[in-house]
């Protein structure tokens, strides 16, 4: 096990350093894109990733006592065009009273007085017996201003006339509470405007709010303000001021907590964003809550109590495709508005609600998994750590998609994936770029030792570990000259030099068409292996025939060494199989592929016993019975090897020079 401060625990650390820091760095990048005011596109896949869990999630089971009355394209072709005279409300008002409706609420603008007055009181008339009726004023979010509800003429002057209705209806009396820490710049959505119904209609009503969505970056409304400040006084929209009647609060009871909630009673909360908005747990598609045609209600032959109505909450609502009240919904298609209004009044009635983590959460979620990535990487091979940083990234999208269908929360998915991605693609890069960098140092350094060939047959991905260190059974060969200390007093130094050279040009030459291994030279002696770095299987038979050939070539060259006067060369070599640890030994800048054991001993000990033996080449007892069927031997009997306490039996093999 390395040391603290060993070279192996060194280079983790540093491994780990290098790996955090790019990952840092990744995370930084994208932390700054998702933070960027320009930088839209990872909203707007933000956004679809909230489209997709619901689309997961599946539809909510709508409130029982909810019901839309629609003003559809039946009833339009039954009743008449668009607008309906008041008479008609006055009528339908009367008819869903009869009919026991708990509540009656229209998501339909009366802000422009009608050109026969008798209408307009007809209509308040109805609503004052009725008393438990809703009617809804125009708030233009920033997005609507100007393009949606009554044109700006009207609304001014609506406002100049209703001025004193507008105080009478806000919630001024609700305790208002500001956020501490960073909530302290949270607030109450701003409306731009705000136009309430006619004042007869508005007096005769039993409530008023408003309607306003809030669209995101990708044009479908997902939010809504559920209380907004204008002209400096606060005001409901339409969906709380009718959850408040049903649930008889009151606004002084009501209290208002800045980034956090709005409080309508001890059961009851609605949950505010910094910006003072709730986002819309929509329930489903379009007629998710049951649809009653206007027309139907209309027709006064009918008995009311055959409407099926009774105490339930009735939302009157344009949906006929060309008066173009829709709004885009996130399983897909569009919804009514009246619709939207309904799913914001459920989330209230029925508490469930979504709540969109902070944008500072993206400060710890990123990190997190940037860091997590990083320490895999670091810590295990490629592909174990591609897998499983993988499965981190699986692992945080399951997770967003479970809290947002069991917690109703809203935690980024989007980005956090990507930076997740991000992060494993440039940390695999980098380590196949490090991976490619060490499989050339790896070939680099075989090169010195195994023929080309060897090296290009070995397993790239595995070269690296091969040079870490292995255990294997190798056949060693030892080579020496024999005089040549005495030879090399005769000589000069070049010529000593030369000859040397050129004898361990002809021995190499030799090793290498036997795919050996050339460990090291020694002096006027080498050392060769064979099984390693590549598996032979007849590695023995290898290091023999290398042995022979060998001799051999000095036996051949004998003409050579005489004109050069380099005198009678001889060799003895001694070879040995058995157990070794082979690898990659470096010290500073020298570096080594080696074998190390005692089977290697046994083989030097073996090369100089070939002196007192008087042969060319002794081979262990172990490397005899793999060659001894394919190669000829003497039997030399037992012998007392230096460094070995037992008799090592050994055999001699002649060199046929034909």
């Amino acid at each position: 096990m390395a040391g603290k401060g060993s070279p192996g625990s060194r280079s983790a650390y540093k491994m780990v350093g290098r790996f955090v820091l790019i990952a840092a760095a990744c995370t930084l990048v994208m932390l700054v894109a998702a933070f960027w005011p320009q930088v839209t596109i990872l909203d707007r896949m933000e956004l679809r990733a909230v489209d997709w869990r619901f689309h997961l999630r599946g539809p909510l089971s709508p409130h029982p006592d909810l019901v839309l009355v629609t003003v559809d394209e039946a009833s339009l072709d039954k009743v008449g065009k668009w607008p309906w005279p008041r008479q008609l409300f006055a009528r339908l008002t009367r008819q869903l009273t009869a009919a026991g409706a708990r509540a009656i609420v229209y998501d339909v603008f009366f802000i422009e007085p009608e050109a026969d007055p008798a209408g307009d009181e007809a209509f308040a008339q109805a609503l004052a017996s009725a008393d438990n009726v809703y009617l809804a004023g125009f708030a233009a979010g920033p997005e609507q201003e100007g393009d949606i509800g009554p044109d700006l003429s009207v609304r001014e002057m609506a406002l100049a006339s209703q001025a004193e209705m507008l105080r009478h209806w806000a919630w001024n009396e609700a305790t208002v509470n500001r956020g501490e820490g960073l909530l302290r710049w949270a607030g109450i959505y701003q409306l731009p405007d705000l136009t309430y119904p006619l004042g007869g209609l508005a007096r005769a009503a039993d409530g008023l709010g408003y309607t306003c969505l809030v669209q995101g970056a990708d044009g479908i409304f997902r939010y809504t303000p559920p209380l907004g400040y204008f002209r400096h006084q606060l005001y409901p929209s339409l969906p709380l001021a009718v959850a408040a009647g049903l649930l008889d609060a009151r606004p002084g009871q009501i209290s208002v907590n800045f980034g956090h909630n709005l409080r309508l009673d001890d059961q009851h909360t609605v949950p505010l964003d910094r910006w003072g908005r709730m986002v819309i747990n929509f329930a489903g598609k379009h007629k998710t809550y049951p649809h009653l045609p206007a027309w139907q209600i209309l027709d006064e032959s009918k008995d009311a109590a055959q409407l099926e109505l009774k105490d339930k909450i009735v939302i009157v609502a344009i949906t006929a495709e060309g008066l173009h009240d829709v709004r885009a919904s996130p399983f897909g298609g569009v919804l009514a508005g009246g619709e939207v209004q309904a799913t914001i009044l459920d989330n209230m009635l029925t508490q469930r609600f979504l709540v969109q983590a902070p944008p500072e959460k993206m400060l710890l979620i990123l990190p997190f998994i940037g860091l997590a990535i990083a320490l895999i990487f670091a810590l295990l091979p490629t592909r174990q750590a591609l897998l499983l940083a993988l499965g981190v990234v699986a692992a945080y999208d399951w997770f967003s998609i479970w809290v947002f269908a069991d917690r109703g929360l809203i935690v980024p998915m989007f980005t956090p994936m990507l930076t997740g991605l991000v992060v494993i693609l440039v940390l695999v890069s980098h380590r196949l770029l490090l991976e490619e960098r060490q499989r050339s140092q790896a070939r680099a350094t075989l090169s010195h030792f195994v023929p080309t060939q060897i090296v290009s047959q070995l397993v790239e991905d595995e070269a690296a570990q091969i040079l870490q260190g292995q255990r294997r059974i190798v056949s060693c060969l030892f080579c020496d000259l024999r005089g040549f200390t005495a030879a090399s007093e005769q000589l000069s130094p070049e010529a000593t030099v030369n000859l040397l050279n050129r004898y361990f040009t002809l021995m190499h030459e030799v090793i290498w068409e036997f795919d050996g291994t050339l460990d090291k030279l020694m002096g006027d002696g080498l050392m060769a292996f064979f099984n390693a770095p590549l598996e032979q299987p007849d590695h023995a038979r290898r290091a023999v025939q290398a042995a022979i050939e060998m001799q051999r070539r000095i036996e051949f060259n004998r003409a050579e060494w005489e004109f050069c006067g380099w005198g009678e060369l001889a060799a003895g070599i001694g070879i040995s199989t058995g157990p070794a640890v082979v690898g990659y030994i470096t010290a500073r800048d020298r570096m080594q592929y080696t074998a190390i054991g005692a089977q290697v001993n046994l083989a030097a000990r073996l090369e100089e016993l070939t002196r007192e033996l008087d042969a060319k080449i002794l081979v262990s007892e172990d490397t005899w019975q793999l060659v001894k069927d394919t190669v000829t031997t003497n039997d030399e009997g037992s012998v007392q090897v230096r460094g070995f306490a037992e008799e090592v039996n050994v055999y001699s093999v002649p060199v046929p020079l034909g």
